[in-house]
């Protein structure tokens, strides 16, 4: 097969290759904030734009958590930082060689874990696999439902198969009681789980349903860096060994707890 001719090629992609990616970097790159945070689009804004021509999946989801009511909706991006991603729309080529400065980005899904699997699979193989950082967060355990639970189970398992990340930041929502005329670092400084008492209460069938989600997504393996932060609430003073074990569970998120993930999710360097 014949090599096509200068005139067939569009002007763009005449451009020498390093020249192009300084233009690719600048229009998908050139911020401060190297985080895109993707949300379930709010009622309001999904009937608004339903008319639009879009090609992203539509999902149910819960609305209202209250009366477990569901609704359509699809993902979104906010906060734009300023990015100009239609270029990646021109033709297969420019797609190819812009992919990976756009998917570079830190994604952030927070609690809209119903948006992960919906966003990811609508990415191009290539796209898919320039995502190498991302951010999501744990409802707290009491507030978990079974809807939770399935669709936490569905992203944790289909990042473990298809990404490979580099990075992933864990936010993890507990709860910090507070007693008469004692601050609430109280139940910080008592009672804490170490990454041994992790991986014994792992394995105790009475802990299975609290350490399902943990399991799930220890099965996301070969990161270099994993972040977990303690998104620490007011919760009342444990009178049931569920709720101690939450209380205990959330003083001790980012000690034991971290480093008993590590433990599963971070590559061991030889």
């Amino acid at each position: 097969m014949s090599e096509p001719s200068m005139a067939s090629i569009p002007p763009f992609l005449r451009v020498p290759a390093e020249i192009r990616l300084i233009i690719y970097e600048l229009l998908l790159s050139d911020h401060d904030d190297k985080t895109l945070c993707i949300r379930t689009e709010d009622p309001a804004t999904y009937q608004r734009r339903k008319g639009e021509e879009r090609r992203r999946r539509k999902f149910r989801y819960i609305q209202d958590r209250m009366r477990s009511r569901s609704g359509e909706s699809t993902y979104g991006l906010i906060k734009s930082p300023g990015l100009y991603s239609s270029i990646l729309g021109a033709n297969r080529q420019i797609h190819s060689e812009a992919s990976h400065v756009l998917y570079s980005h830190t994604f952030d899904f927070g609690l809209d874990v119903e948006s992960i699997l919906p966003f990811l699979q609508d990415l191009t193989p290539t796209a898919l696999s320039s995502i190498k950082r991302i951010k999501l967060t744990k409802r707290s355990l009491p507030y978990t439902k079974n809807f939770d639970r399935c669709e936490w189970r569905n992203a944790c398992d289909y990042i473990s198969k298809n990404l490979s990340l580099v990075q992933l930041d864990l936010g993890v929502y507990g709860g910090t009681p507070s007693l008469a005329n004692r601050p609430a670092l109280h139940w910080k400084q008592n009672s804490t789980y170490t990454k041994a008492d992790f991986a014994l209460i792992s394995k105790l069938e009475e802990c299975e349903d609290d350490m399902e989600w943990v399991k799930q997504i220890a099965a996301i393996k070969g990161l270099q860096v994993l972040n977990v932060k303690a998104l620490l609430e007011h919760c009342p003073i444990p009178g049931s060994k569920a709720m101690a074990f939450f209380v205990n569970f959330s003083a001790s998120i980012e000690k034991g707890f971290t480093e008993y993930l590590r433990s599963h999710m971070v590559a061991q360097v030889s």
